[in-house]
């Protein structure tokens, strides 16, 4: 299968769910259809449903969806938005952007930005702007105003031409590898990789490589 729009799945203004349960429904329906490869979140804090909220079990339910999750943010982003953006694997945010209120202290900025730039964020009330919020590593990339979308979806693009299997398991390899000790984690990815090595994708990557040609992965 090659890459086409139906690889990506788009949820933005124009699509927000009305509630967590819809929102959490909706990725476990992408997750299992066979044909999405990753899911990008547009953040327009402007668009936002006031009813769209989540629990901490929904937001670790929101991380732990098997896509690849790629957020976009634009204008002054917190609240119930925000909650959802961090719970992605990817965040690309413009100049203009402004983080407000973000949960210090608690479980996920920890694991984005570690103990120190927290206090960081503690000194600055909570809020971060573009530019510290690449530095403390809470945005992959800062990008000119009105463009997060639109990179954020040739980002998207690229990742659905990648193996899905390796790319899901990779994502399972990183978070779930930061809540367990060390050499477990280093187990855990061990076990991911011989299993990544009997799937037919595997075998194609191998093929496309030596025939010095685009793989085709069909997630098998």
């Amino acid at each position: 299968m090659g890459v086409s729009e139906t690889t990506v799945a788009v949820i933005g203004p124009a699509a927000y769910p009305a509630s967590a349960a819809v929102l959490l429904e909706r990725l476990d329906v992408l997750s299992e259809d066979g044909v999405t490869r990753v899911v990008l979140l547009v953040v327009d804090p402007l668009a936002w449903p006031s009813g769209l909220t989540l629990s901490p079990g929904e937001l670790r339910a929101v991380e732990r969806t098997a896509l690849p999750l790629v957020a976009t943010l634009s204008g002054e982003v917190s609240g119930a938005a925000l909650d959802v953006a961090l719970a992605c694997d990817v965040r690309l945010c413009d100049s203009e952007t402004r983080l407000l209120r973000l949960p210090v202290g608690g479980r996920r900025l920890l694991q984005l930005i570690g103990p120190t730039r927290s206090v960081d964020l503690v000194r600055a009330a909570g809020t971060a702007d573009a530019r510290f919020a690449l530095e403390a590593g809470l945005v992959s990339a800062v990008v000119p105003a009105g463009e997060a979308p639109a990179v954020g979806a040739q980002l998207c693009a690229t990742i659905a031409a990648r193996g899905p299997i390796a790319t899901r398991l990779g994502k399972e390899a990183v978070w779930r590898g930061l809540d367990l000790p060390l050499e477990q984690a280093l187990r855990f990815e061990t076990d991911l990789t011989l299993l990544l090595q009997t799937t037919k994708d595997r075998a194609e990557g191998v093929r496309a490589f030596l025939e010095k040609r685009p793989p085709t992965f069909t997630g098998n």
